[in-house]
């Protein structure tokens, strides 16, 4: 929805929450997601002035002591200013996990979406054949997938149908990797949203893992980015032809680098070159099956994964040169809680729920036992197992894993706490998210030591990013 904001049109001062001023932090679309649930008008600006920056979020007056016992500056708006803008709605959304996307793969969409401000359900395919999606606005569906059916992979009846009716009623549908390759044509089970047959279809595993720099051909969602972005790469699917249906948002650009984090099958430079450069690594659709957003590449695994993946890549080739203090230094830049990508999720949900609709929280908030004791017990058995490389590098990982024991510490009673007095669905996310980590750490056996410190290191960013999103739903 575009229009003409002014401060004074809704019988009320309005105040700008801006990003520069508050360091591009992503603590500001906490806020802002945070106050749209809670009722507030937010808007936030699509076009530049002098007065404000693309991306900036407009909002009630009233907010601004609680955002500045945040540590959010925010300002009032010049009197009779108007601006381009487009209303933000709190949309109900469902994560799909499951078989089909088991912990850590749903992890990272987990993370991003906790660091936009966005609440969730966790679901799987007897959730969605069951009528769960009737309650949700949108659908995210994560990497992990090793078939193109939910219904194959979670061994339900009714899990695709359910898809399509909740698309034909205006859901809507954010993906990542196997998430794309379901939303594709041109294999059996497939969805067909997206009018477009990935380059590789079956044999999707002919490309391979890496970093890739990715051009963002589309204003909307490139909004608060630069041009380019580097962004993890997994398998997904490359697309060339499109239909009419279907428009490139975003292309592959460079072959930034390779990794081989729990998928030992490094992409190469050559199949880069030969088979995905100049192709398309993101795209819209809008036509009648319905509207979606579509990623080859993987935004919600941002800095997480680009920093394991140096750790093993990286970090080797260079600490001979540089030593540890320059390496330990590089560790310490990637800001996975802070990660750039996250944007293109933020923007991409924002452009699809631009339609006007009431909120209201999912019919249903069943609340699962919380083993928070559990969770912790598991995470420092993994901790304290811990095998260091038999290398120079084993030293840089023993500093990492001493700093998340002590950010876990810490975490841990945050945590507590504020899922005492959280909201029934802040309360049944966290619960989902704490047993499936806990099991999860209780079961992995033969990882390599930038696996085992990438997993610790998610489970610290989850309790984090929960308790933060907790603390601002508390005060907005």
């Amino acid at each position: 929805m575009d229009g003409s904001l002014e401060p004074h049109c809704f019988g009320r001062m309005m105040i700008r929450l801006p990003w520069f001023d508050n360091g591009d932090r992503l603590d500001v679309a906490i806020a802002a997601n945070a106050a749209a649930r809670a009722g507030h008008p937010v808007y936030r600006a699509l076009i530049e002035t002098p007065h404000y920056e693309r991306g900036d979020y407009i909002m009630d007056a009233a907010l601004e002591h609680p955002l500045g016992t945040l540590g959010l500056a925010a300002h009032h708006c010049e009197a009779k200013l108007a601006t381009d803008c487009q209303r933000i709605m709190a949309p109900r959304i469902a994560l799909l996990a499951g078989a089909c996307s088991t912990y850590p793969y749903y992890g990272y969409y987990a993370l991003a979406l906790l660091r936009l401000g966005y609440v969730f359900t966790i679901v799987d395919g007897k959730d969605i054949a069951s009528g769960v999606l009737d309650a949700h606005d949108l659908l995210i569906l994560p990497g992990g997938f090793s078939n193109w059916t939910l219904d194959l992979k979670e061994n339900t009846k009714g899990a695709d149908d359910a898809v399509r009716r909740f698309l034909l009623r205006g859901g809507k549908l954010v993906g990542s990797c196997g998430g794309a390759y379901y939303c594709s044509s041109g294999r059996p089970g497939w969805l067909g949203l997206a009018d477009a047959r990935p380059y590789n279809t079956q044999e999707y595993l002919r490309t391979g893992v890496g970093v890739l720099t990715c051009s963002i051909v589309d204003e909307r969602l490139g909004l608060g980015l630069p041009p380019a972005l580097e962004i993890a790469y997994f398998h997904g699917p490359v697309w060339d032809e499109l239909g009419y249906t279907t428009q490139a948002i975003m292309e592959f650009r460079d072959y930034y680098g390779h990794g081989s984090l729990f998928i030992n099958n490094p992409l190469s430079r050559d199949i880069f070159e030969r088979d995905m450069q100049g192709r398309i690594a993101a795209l819209r659709t809008t036509g009648r099956r319905g509207h979606s957003i579509l990623f080859s590449p993987h935004p919600e695994m941002g800095d997480l994964l680009r920093k394991y993946m140096a750790l093993e890549t990286y970090i080797p080739r260079y600490q001979t040169i540089r030593g540890d203090l320059v390496m330990r230094e590089t560790l310490a830049t990637f800001r996975p809680e802070e990660s750039r990508s996250f944007l293109l999720i933020l923007n991409a949900i924002e452009e699809l729920m631009s339609d006007p609709s009431p909120f209201m929280r999912p019919s249903e908030t069943k609340v699962i036992s919380c083993d928070i004791a559990g969770l912790a017990t598991h995470w420092q058995a993994r901790a304290a197992s811990f095998v260091p490389s038999p290398n120079d590098i084993g030293r840089l990982e023993i500093e990492l894993l001493e700093t998340f024991k002590t950010r876990f510490a810490i975490a841990m009673p945050h945590f507590e706490n504020h899922w005492k007095t959280a909201q029934p669905d802040l309360q049944m996310m966290a619960s989902r998210l704490v047993n499936d980590m806990s099991q999860s750490l209780a079961r992995r056996v033969g990882q390599r030591p930038a696996e085992i410190l990438l997993e610790l290191e998610l489970a610290c960013l989850l309790m984090e990013g929960w308790s933060r999103l907790a603390e601002v739903d508390t005060f907005l």
